[in-house]
């Protein structure tokens, strides 16, 4: 269950970062289209009030010229009379204007309360480069400022300055802002569609490769279809040739390994009984007499070691036959605990139980006690003398709990999975006799009863298992 949990984040983290790049991507374009859009439209706008204001400001110079033709012959500057003249008439035209003489004095103004929003030190630029026959222009503060030299027979008689309010500008560039905002909300609310969508059809084979992949390593080699002659489609079929190869790699080795245990039965029970008739025969030979005994013991362990190994072939291969009663789950530990207290006595352990009464399951009675047996069997061996094994029993919801504690050695937390493997041994384990079968067993026949078996830190040290089987109304 951790697996497929650990895959589910995999998948989960791997499509997060696609819409997330995806995204990041578009809200980048957007932001620089829409700056790159904004100052566009703005040097746009600027441009085209400049080329207004210069085509405003020759009309104007033309109309005052012939009015200083008229009414000044012969002058080489602008009369404030004349100034006053056509100012009033201009800024019916053009609105909000000043007319200067080449000192700089303004002669006359078609609006008296007008505020300057530049300083002096800037609209007196502006009059300078205008009174040597330049055209300037200044945007500032919502306003532009245009000066353009008054000119007649070649010589500047004056000075034009057009204040024309940018307000028209700021409210195009607020209009289009808004329309970009709007439309980029619409746009990202499509991308995240698209990028989910997207996201969706990328991770989707891969999904399938990585849970195809969690159930190889549990051994389960179903095949994964992903159509399409894409690289994600190849590397599909070469998974799934090599999971063909590995399936049928671990099924000759399992029928080699169940073939060898056949074949080891019938030789090691000719040992086992040559050893009991020559232990009758040798007489008081002490010599003798601890061969014999080696060899009994070590002809007894392979057995056992054979016995085993023919067990979990069967189970593997679901072979093994079960034979499922109701059982009183209670009273089968009890009992189970009771034909292991001589075992228990001879590691010094202590058993402390607490075992609620009558709870029942579904189940194999032969199989269940090999579960228990090969479990306290595994607690007394890897705790120290002295020390104290805890067996607990309890219903919780629909489920019965079985807890098994010692204070032995523990088992680190990198070997917790890797145990339930056949002849897989942890670390720290090496030291003490044992197959490396029994757990492997143990996960078989619970798997069988539809039950679980987890491995935990003990609050003490040592090692918590934790089986849990349904329970039988």
């Amino acid at each position: 269950m951790a697996s497929v949990i650990d895959l589910e984040v995999r998948e989960l983290k791997l499509k997060k970062k696609l819409i997330i790049y995806y995204l990041s991507s578009t809200f980048l374009v957007l932001f620089f289209v829409g700056l790159a859009a904004l100052n566009a439209i703005k040097a746009l706008s600027i441009n085209t009030i400049e080329q207004q204001l210069m085509d405003q400001s020759s009309l104007a110079e033309l109309y005052i010229s012939q009015i200083h033709a008229l009414q000044n012959k012969g002058s080489d500057e602008l009369s404030d009379e004349t100034a006053q003249y056509v100012i009033g008439k201009l800024g019916l035209v053009f609105g909000n204007i000043r007319i200067y003489d080449n000192n700089l004095r303004l002669q006359a103004t078609s609006k008296e309360n007008t505020e300057i929003s530049i300083t002096d030190s800037e609209n007196e630029e502006l009059l300078n480069a205008a009174a040597k026959g330049n055209y300037a222009y200044l945007v500032r503060d919502s306003m532009a400022y245009f000066t353009s030299p008054i000119t007649f027979e070649g010589n500047t008689i004056g000075i034009l300055e057009f204040i024309y309010p940018m307000s028209f500008l700021e409210s195009l560039i607020f209009d289009v802002a808004n329309i970009l905002l709007i439309s980029a909300i619409i746009f990202v609310v499509l991308m995240i569609l698209i990028s989910i969508y997207i996201a969706s059809r990328l991770t989707k084979p891969i999904n399938k490769l990585a849970a195809a992949a969690n159930n190889y390593a549990n051994r389960v080699f179903t095949p994964v279809e992903i159509k399409g002659s894409d690289e994600i489609s190849q590397l599909s079929q070469s998974f799934n040739a090599m999971g063909e190869q590995l399936h049928d790699y671990i099924q000759r080795q399992k029928q080699f390994v169940s073939n060898v245990s056949h074949e080891l039965r019938t030789p090691l029970t000719a040992i086992k009984g040559y050893s009991e008739f020559l232990a009758d025969e040798i007489g008081d030979r002490p010599d003798l007499k601890k061969a014999i005994f080696h060899l009994k013991k070590e002809s007894d362990r392979l057995a056992k070691l054979v016995d085993e190994v023919l067990t979990l072939s069967r189970l593997e291969t679901d072979r093994e036959v079960f034979h499922f009663n109701r059982l009183n789950l209670s009273t089968l530990i009890m009992d189970t605990i009771e034909k292991m207290l001589l075992r228990a006595q001879k590691y010094e352990i202590k058993i402390i139980t607490n075992v609620v009464p009558e709870v029942y399951v579904r189940g194999d009675k032969e199989k269940l006690v090999q579960v228990f047996v090969n479990l306290l069997d595994n607690a007394f061996k890897f705790s120290p003398p002295l020390s104290t094994v805890r067996v607990s029993l309890y219903k919780e919801t629909a489920e019965a709990i079985l807890m098994i504690v010692d204070q032995g050695i523990g088992i680190p937390e990198k070997d917790r999975s890797k145990v339930f493997q056949r002849f897989y041994r942890a670390e720290n384990a090496h030291s003490t006799s044992g197959t490396g079968l029994g757990l492997s067993i143990v996960k078989h026949i619970m798997d069988a009863h539809s039950g679980s078996i987890k491995l935990a830190e003990g609050t003490e040290g040592g090692t918590t298992v934790i089986l849990r089987l349904p329970i039988e109304d």
